[in-house]
């Protein structure tokens, strides 16, 4: 059974691990990981999240441990909540079980009960399992950024997703 939680202190050296090993991986620092289970931000109005998703029936490394997600959201005075998904991660062993899309559910919920109308992402063009996901989870590509990825170089897919608020449960809005 899966469940999803915050990123604790324990969980640091294997997500340093996938980040090591994925070619997709952005190139963050020990303080960039260690500042996302910090309680306080530098910024009152820059708020990072980060979360893990744990599966007790699946092994790596000797840790139930099976994704990674990482969102932002910035909050302006007298501007909308801007919301940015900044990195989901499934190491290659746990892919193709639903992984993705829970943490995926997880980050839009949080984005929603931020207020956020929309959430924003940039992707490796090439990365196309993750556009996939994306665009199932209910982004549109609205533009590209070009030379945007270093090691190597390459182009950055800039999609969105905008969030209905009805309920209290999120709804994706279709392009």
């Amino acid at each position: 059974m899966m469940r999803l939680r915050p990123l604790s202190e324990l969980d640091l050296p294997l997500v340093r691990t996938w980040m090591r090993d994925d070619p997709h991986a952005p190139a963050w620092s020990e303080d960039d990981l260690s500042g996302l289970i910090r309680a306080a931000s530098d910024n009152p109005r820059k708020t990072r999240r980060a979360w893990v998703a744990e599966d007790a029936g699946f092994s790596q490394h000797g840790s139930a441990l099976v994704g990674f997600a990482v969102a932002t959201a910035l909050s302006i005075p007298g501007a909308p909540m801007e919301c940015e998904l900044e990195f989901v991660l499934v190491p290659p062993l746990a892919r193709r079980r639903g992984i993705g899309s829970a943490l995926m559910e997880i980050v839009l919920s949080w984005a929603r009960d931020l207020g956020a109308k929309e959430i924003w992402l940039e992707v490796r063009k090439s990365n196309v399992p993750a556009v996939r996901l994306y665009e199932l989870c209910g982004f549109a590509i609205t533009g590209s950024r070009p030379g945007y990825y270093v090691d190597p170089v390459e182009d950055a897919l800039l999609m969105r997703c905008q969030i209905e608020v009805d309920d209290g449960s999120p709804r994706i809005m279709t392009p």
